[in-house]
């Protein structure tokens, strides 16, 4: 027997019902992966903060005891890179 028009508009609100269903929890999922995506960011922000302090420390404790090392290795690393920026430089305008 064929279908009557409020048995198809029935069907259709329960399929209309359904897909809001899984809409809310599509974006009920969406936001807990934002949110976990948040935490995350956070801890490696933390992580890269306290390795950087480290860094910071372990050089100004290297310095402190190697004052003479730290100005030559300074002055060396400043020296090689000029030398390079310069050699650059001077390709570049070839």
């Amino acid at each position: 027997m064929a279908e009557t028009t409020f048995a198809k508009t029935v069907r259709a609100g329960e399929k209309i019902a359904e897909s809001v269903c899984d809409i809310e929890n599509a974006k009920a999922a969406i936001s807990a992966a934002v949110d976990e995506g948040k935490e995350a960011a956070r801890r490696v922000v933390i992580r890269g903060r306290r390795a950087a302090e480290d860094l910071e420390e372990d050089a100004v404790r290297g310095v402190r005891r190697y004052p003479r090392a730290s100005v030559g290795v300074t002055f060396g690393v400043a020296m090689g890179a000029g030398l390079l920026l310069g050699w650059l430089l001077g390709r570049a305008r070839r």
